[in-house]
């Protein structure tokens, strides 16, 4: 298998864990939401993830060799803190505080294995192409359901057309840069976790926000 063709396969992998979702989207999606309570729940988790990323970037800086990937990350912070201001402004708009939230266990996992992951490839198979491609995913699905409200719409509009600038970096990063068998089984296994992960928080959130779960 070429490089690129690799790095096909990794977004085809992410396409298809995404596809499972149809028909039967989370709460994070906001999609199946039925009252301005539950929504605001899942906005704060979302805010919380903007804010955690921007951290999660900022701590690979030092420890990331190539300059491509390290000046994408220092421009990722910038654009995640914005993103998490539209959702906090959004969310005191219904006079809820924004941080009063404890994140779910499957949440917590997905952001200290992250900042755990010791190299750029892993890192951005992980994140980059994995995370953030589910999370595109259900943010497009949000803004084409009329079962979404405006307000809610509104700042993912925003969120939406940043994360399509720069959707293909990871697949492009991967091509360039996972040229080996070792490499590749690397990044096969991140974004493994990054899925498993990910279905374990969707599913988290999804007793917390619409059936009160504490843990």
């Amino acid at each position: 298998m070429t490089d690129e063709a690799f790095a096909r396969a990794m977004v085809a992998r992410v396409a298809e864990f995404c596809r499972g979702y149809e028909g039967c989207l989370p709460a994070y999606s906001y999609v199946p939401l039925e009252t301005d309570a539950q929504r605001l729940r899942v906005m704060q988790s979302r805010l919380f993830n903007e804010v955690r990323a921007a951290e999660v970037f900022g701590s690979w800086l030092k420890t990331t060799p190539e300059l491509e990937v390290k000046m994408a990350l220092a421009e990722a912070i910038e654009e995640e803190m914005t993103h998490a201001r539209l959702l906090m402004e959004r969310i005191r708009e219904r006079d809820v505080e924004p941080f009063a939230y404890l994140p779910v266990p499957g949440q917590i996992a997905i952001f200290n294995a992250f900042e755990a992951l010791p190299a750029t490839m892993e890192r951005i198979a992980a994140f980059s192409l994995a995370g953030e491609g589910v999370a595109q995913f259900m943010i497009e699905r949000a803004l084409a359901s009329p079962a979404v409200p405006e307000w809610i719409k509104a700042p993912y509009r925003d969120i939406s057309r940043d994360e399509g600038d720069h959707s293909h970096f990871p697949e492009g990063v991967i091509a360039r840069y996972a040229t080996t068998a070792e490499v590749q089984d690397r990044v096969r296994r991140a974004i493994a976790m990054s899925l498993a992960l990910r279905r374990q928080y969707f599913s988290d959130l999804d007793d917390w926000v619409l059936r009160d779960a504490v843990w």
